[in-house]
């Protein structure tokens, strides 16, 4: 976990100067997770294993800068707060599934969980890419630029 977030810090230090865009950032920082979760599931060798994990680092720390920069963007100012909220719920319930899911699964092979999480990344991915609206940067409204 320590090189998961050093990874995570370097990846958002760097990208403070010049941040992509958010809707861009999600789309490639999730196909990097499941990059860093197939590495992971070949991997025999700490080197390997280290080399995912800061993949990983990589791509976490934009991806939630970058998601909490949509949900501004997105979420009209007087609701602000409880969409912030209800996501946060959301995604708690989303881990708890999804270790309730990868608990027997890891038990039977762990580079099977690992192989199933990285499909779940490139899945949703391909979700994006196919369900996005234009093929432009989303801008906000006057009224939620505010």
């Amino acid at each position: 976990l320590t090189v998961l977030a050093a990874a995570s810090l370097i990846a958002n230090a760097v990208l403070a100067r010049k941040p992509p865009p958010p809707d861009s950032t999600v789309l490639v920082t999730t196909v990097l997770l499941g990059a860093s979760f197939l590495l992971a599931a070949t991997g025999d060798d700490a080197v390997t294993l280290l080399a995912a994990a800061v993949l990983a680092g990589f791509a976490e720390g934009p991806q939630l800068s970058a998601l909490f920069a949509i949900r501004h963007r997105e979420a009209p100012a007087d609701v602000r707060a409880q969409v912030f909220t209800t996501a946060a719920s959301v995604k708690i319930t989303g881990l708890a599934t999804g270790a309730a899911a990868a608990g027997p699964l890891s038990a039977l092979s762990v580079t099977a969980a690992l192989s199933a999480a990285a499909g779940c990344q490139l899945l949703a991915a391909a979700t994006y890419v196919l369900v996005k609206p234009s093929g432009r940067t989303r801008t906000p409204s006057p009224e939620r630029a505010a």
